[in-house]
This record gives structure tokens, sequence and C-alpha cells, in this order.
């Protein structure tokens, strides 16, 4: 009888915990790949929902292909903008995400790009100088102006096996508050060793924001 009491007890203790850690950490799954097989996991704690892990696993399984951004970093790191862009094989993934810490409206937009080997990915980094907009000012406005940042994301894989991306910058104009966005489309191809070519650099265009 005595063993039994004990069963029960741990049972309890055991399922009153579960909830507890169900709580401790929130795990959100989204972006699978076209064939099913993989997905972007994000897991963040409750207590510190600014150091998340950001992986791309294996839908069925759970099993983690790449790490892509770790809890254990020490700088702060809002996954809300991440995003995965998947070819049509299943087989290239860009990474898009938000390079800089909650709560700074500087933004400074990333990204990377995984090819499938046979049995994980293997990480590609893009050039450091990619193509940049050139903003358009009001004649005499373009002096007094605040940077808010810039950068690159993903947008979709074309059937010639290019990624096309997009370049932003952004500044703010002290002389009349508006806010001045440029942005620049351009490919970027990959070889048999997926190493990264710049091509088809589009032509700049400046978006107003009163």
């Amino acid at each position: 009888m005595s063993h039994l009491k004990t069963f029960l007890l741990v049972a309890v203790i055991s399922c009153a915990a579960c909830p507890w850690q169900w709580l401790a950490a929130e795990e959100e799954i989204k972006y699978p790949s076209p064939d099913g097989r993989f997905a972007l996991r994000i897991t963040q704690s409750k207590d510190d929902e600014y150091h998340p892990t950001v992986e791309l696993i294996e839908k069925q399984s759970g099993k983690v292909m790449l790490t892509l951004h770790s809890a254990s970093d020490t700088e702060l790191f809002d996954p809300s903008e991440s995003v995965l862009v998947w070819s049509a094989d299943s087989k290239r993934v860009a990474y898009g995400f938000r390079d800089s810490p909650p709560g700074v409206r500087v933004v400074s937009p990333g990204a990377l790009v995984c090819f499938w080997n046979g049995s994980g990915f293997d990480k590609v980094f893009l050039p450091e100088n990619l193509p940049s907009p050139r903003i358009k000012f009001p004649k005499g406005k373009e002096e007094n102006v605040k940077p808010y940042g810039g950068g690159v994301k993903p947008l979709r894989w074309l059937k010639s096996g290019d990624l096309e991306m997009s370049s932003e910058e952004m500044m703010l104009s002290r002389d009349d508050g508006k806010s001045y966005t440029g942005v620049l489309r351009f490919n970027v191809s990959f070889d048999a060793q997926h190493q990264p070519t710049v091509k088809n650099i589009g032509k700049s265009k400046t978006e107003v924001d009163e």
C-alpha cells in the first residue's frame, strides 16, 4: 500500500510540474519548407525573451539541423522578424533577421543562406559589401538628416537558382520631420561551391513616410 501511495505522490508532483515547465519556455514553429520536412523553431524563455534560440529543424522529429541564433549569445536579439525563404525544392533556404537589439529604433536587417548537403545544411555568408540604395531627398533637405539604419533581407528564390534580395537605408530629415527610405533590389547567384556573386542590381527608389 505504501508503494502505491508513493507512486501516486510522484505522479501528482510530476503533473503539477508540467504547467510550470510549459510556461518556462515558449516555442513557435513556422515557415515550413515546401516539402514539409523542415521549419524554423523559435524558443523563448518567459524570464528572458530577448535571448531566444532560433533553429532550423526537422519538423517530425524536432531534430536540430542548424542553430541560427543561440540563447547563450550575450547580445540581445528580437526574433519577431526572423523569417525563412525557401527554394521550391527545399534544398536552399535564406534566413532573414533583424540584427539589432529590441527597443532600439535603428533597424539593421541581415541574411545568410543555407544549402542542403545530403544530411544537413551548410551556412553560406553573403558578401560584406552588398549594394545599398541612394536616398533622394528634396533639394536643400539632404544635409540635416539622422540615420535609422539599414541592411538587406531575402525576398524569394528565382527559377534560375538566384536569390532576390532587397537592400534598404533609412534616414530622418530634421528639416521636415519625414522619414526617407531608399530601397534597392538585386540578385545573388551561387556557383557549384556555393560562392555568392551579386548581379542584376536595380535602381534605387525612395519611399517617404510623413
